[in-house]
C-alpha cells in the first residue's frame, strides 16, 4: 500500500517543482526587428513568458514597453507588435498564445496610427 502511494506523490511533486521552476522565470526576448522611417518605427518583438498560468496582456505590454523604453527609446511614433509563447516548447513546436499591436505608452491598440 505504502509503495502505491509513493508512486502516486513522487511524479506529482516533480510535476510541482517544474511548474515553479516555469513559473518563477521572468520573459525573454527571442527575437526581435525594428523598421523605422522618418515618421513611424516598428518594432517586432518575439516573447516567451514563461507561463502556464493566466497572462494578463495589458500589464505584460505596459510593463515590457515601459522597459524597451527606458533602454531604447528616443525614435519618433513608435508601435511595438509583441509575438507571444507561453513556455520555450510552445515557440519550438509553433504554438503562439496571441499578437498584441501596442503603441509607445504600452496600451494595446487595434491599428497604427500615422
Amino acid at each position: 500500500m505504502k509503495k502505491k502511494k509513493w508512486i502516486i506523490v513522487i511524479p506529482a511533486i516533480i510535476l510541482f517543482l517544474l511548474f515553479g521552476m516555469e513559473e518563477a522565470k521572468p520573459y525573454e526576448v527571442l527575437h526581435s526587428t525594428v523598421m523605422s522611417s522618418p515618421n513611424l518605427t516598428e518594432n517586432k518583438i518575439t516573447l516567451v513568458v514563461h507561463s502556464l498560468l493566466p497572462i494578463d496582456k495589458e500589464a505584460l505590454a505596459k510593463k515590457f514597453v515601459e522597459n524597451h523604453m527606458r533602454l531604447n527609446g528616443g525614435r519618433p511614433n513608435q508601435y511595438f507588435e509583441l509575438k507571444l509563447y507561453r513556455t520555450e516548447l510552445h515557440h519550438r513546436l509553433g504554438n503562439v498564445y496571441d499578437t498584441l499591436l501596442c503603441n509607445d505608452t504600452g496600451e494595446i491598440v487595434t491599428e497604427v496610427e500615422f
